[in-house]
């Protein structure tokens, strides 16, 4: 799990949604994963954005991206792990339903790539729905395609829009794949419900899915998703 080139231009257009969040939890702590250059290509992006950084404003002598995340804007993070090997504040098997002391605790929660390495994946978004307060912003950089092996799953847009958006009433803010081979390429995925094969693509090369959405303030009837072929 890692903060590459995609997850950092990601965070960095989101940093403002996050304006105001107060208590954020990232489902593993997450190192900065950037060869010297990408390093370079992405400062240059933020100052193209007016944030004029160094590299010493991002990285940090441990190698993890809390400083990265401070200078964007988001709130002091806390991390969850099912061990605490990497420093985490909490922690919790995510294959388990989340620990009735933290839910509503937290106005963001990031998802770097971890849901898709959980066996009970469904329980794993439950969670992390759970965490959030109304309101809360979830964020989530994963796999979607052309990793085969790396994980349990791979995402498809059916998560993003049948769970999070059509299952739980989340506003969705964005929805997107890039290939890794190149980050700046983001392509927005519509919703896929009522399409004749859903959000069938056919990609060439890994790819990842990124998603950010909120929360309503009012609890929305909830059902299990069904996927958008069924519809």
């Amino acid at each position: 799990m890692g903060i590459s080139l995609i997850p950092g231009q990601f965070l960095a257009r989101h940093a403002a949604a996050a304006a105001g969040a107060k208590r954020g939890l990232i489902l593993g702590r997450q190192k900065i994963h950037m060869s010297p250059a990408r390093l370079a290509r992405f400062l240059k992006e933020l100052a193209a954005q007016g944030r004029v950084l160094t590299a010493e404003d991002v990285l940090q002598p441990d190698g993890f991206s809390e400083r990265l995340l401070a200078t964007l804007g988001y709130p002091a993070m806390e991390a969850m792990d099912f061990t605490a090997a990497e420093g985490a504040q909490h922690i919790h098997d995510l294959n388990r339903p989340c620990p009735e002391a933290l839910k509503g605790q937290f106005d963001l929660v990031i998802d770097g790539g971890t849901t898709e390495h959980i066996f009970y994946i469904a329980t794993a978004l439950d969670t992390c729905h759970d965490l959030l307060k109304p309101g809360g912003l979830m964020l989530a950089y994963v796999s979607c395609d052309g990793m085969f092996g790396h994980g349990f799953f791979q995402t498809g847009p059916d998560v993003p829009w049948r769970y999070w958006h059509a299952a739980r009433g989340y506003e969705m803010l964005e929805v997107s794949i890039v290939p890794r081979r190149s980050p700046s390429r983001v392509q927005a995925v519509p919703d896929p419900t009522g399409r004749p094969r859903g959000g069938e693509m056919d990609l060439t090369g890994p790819h990842m899915i990124l998603y950010a959405c909120r929360k309503p303030q009012v609890d929305h009837p909830y059902s299990p998703p069904i996927q958008s072929h069924y519809v």
